[in-house]
């Protein structure tokens, strides 16, 4: 009776839709499979660990359709301003933010950070709680934080805050200061109030001497993964009443899934090159594994990037709190040593507990090794940037 209900021929589009429809199914049963797999392991838990799993369980099984539409929308090919100037419906485990990074190009180690976002359920930010972020009327609750380096360290804001999205602006406001980003690509704005008063005005266009200018990428394996647009931007305008120019990474991530342990960096050297690597890990028995490696490097003379493998990251603490890295990449053919200078802090609390610390940073030694030259600090001027530090989890 049931072949009787379906049509014996099928559009293309049919076709493509019951693919995915098919996929959704075997992505969502491989996962709840696994969960019964694990109900043993459970058991053996801690009574807060265990009610915090057996939480999350019974949600997965009740948002199903936030998941399975997540996983469709994947497959639209959203452009960057789409998913810049927009929420997502998120599903269990689902976290989205905006990061915004500002970096002097002028030898001086002038930084400036926005951050805001929101996350599915309820969640403590820096002591401060959040409850669960739904949009309504195209704004929802969040968290807000701003802070810069110019001399000495300043934080704007740490707090709650409220997101808004309307067309081509996303603004994020609170007591303190009133944020709006807007535009389109390739050209952008970011204008802050702080206090009723006007303190960053920060033009962002796309740099006329690279092509490596944007990303737009996403991971899913099974029900986890990510989506991000990333931009580098070179900006120019004014912060805090002086001129301000440099560098910007300006980048909307949507994670599903656990936070968990990474590492990352994003350098910018006086000549416009930049040294960026990301690691991500988990730790088993005590024992680290890194899920994912990669450093690239993007050498403003020549034009070229140049990606590397076998990424290891050493931190070295020190009594006066300008804590040291040893980066190496592929043996000897990468060799960067850099020390901070100030960090913030930051905690996040759901069930578990996750830390995250954006370190300041210069580079005090550098060796690149390419396929025609030896790259030093000789060549590529001063480098300064921010140093990621994680540790825990949280869901």
């Amino acid at each position: 009776m049931i072949e009787e209900a379906v049509s014996p021929t099928l559009t293309e589009n049919d076709s493509r839709n019951s693919d995915v429809g098919n996929q959704v199914g075997m992505d969502k049963n491989r996962l709840l499979n696994f969960i019964k797999k694990r109900n043993n392991y459970i058991k053996t838990l801690p009574k807060k660990e265990k009610q915090a799993f057996i939480a999350s369980i019974n949600e997965l099984k009740e948002s199903k359709n936030r998941i399975e539409r997540l996983l469709l929308k994947k497959k639209s090919g959203k452009n960057i301003d789409d998913l810049l100037f927009s929420f997502d419906d998120l599903p269990l485990f689902g976290k989205e933010y905006w990061f915004m990074k500002f970096t002097a190009n002028d030898g001086s180690k002038r930084q400036f950070f926005l951050m805001f976002g929101r996350t599915d359920g309820d969640i403590e930010v820096n002591g401060r709680y959040i409850k669960d972020s739904k949009v309504s009327d195209n704004r929802t609750e969040g968290y807000c934080v701003s802070w810069e380096y110019d001399e000495k360290q300043r934080t704007i804001t740490d707090d709650l805050c409220t997101i808004e999205i309307k067309d081509d602006i996303i603004a994020c406001f609170n007591d303190n200061i009133s944020a709006e980003f807007c535009g389109s690509f390739p050209e952008y704005s970011l204008n802050i109030m702080e206090a009723g008063k006007k303190f960053c005005s920060l033009t962002i266009k796309k740099p006329e001497n690279t092509e490596f200018i944007s990303e737009l990428s996403e991971q899913f394996k099974g029900l986890f993964g990510f989506r991000l647009a990333n931009l580098y931007f070179d900006f120019e305008g004014q912060l805090s009443c002086n001129d301000f120019s440099g560098k910007c990474y300006a980048q909307k991530v949507i994670v599903v899934g656990p936070f968990i342990p990474w590492k990352w960096s994003r350098i910018v050297f006086r000549n416009g090159s930049i040294l960026t690597y990301f690691v991500p890990s988990i730790e088993v028995m005590g024992v680290e594994y890194d899920i994912y490696n990669s450093m690239s490097f993007y050498d403003s003379m020549t034009q070229k990037m140049h990606y590397f493998e076998k990424v290891s990251v050493h931190e070295y603490p020190s009594e006066k709190e300008d804590k040291r890295w040893i980066v190496t990449a592929e043996g000897n053919k990468v060799f960067v040593v850099m020390k901070s200078y100030c960090k913030k802090s930051f905690s996040f609390r759901k069930d578990f507990d996750f830390k995250y610390i954006e370190n300041l940073v210069e580079v005090i030694d550098l060796k690149i090794e390419t396929n025609y030259d030896v790259i030093t600090l000789d060549t590529t001027g001063s480098g300064q940037g921010m140093v990621e530090d994680t540790s825990g989890f949280v869901i």
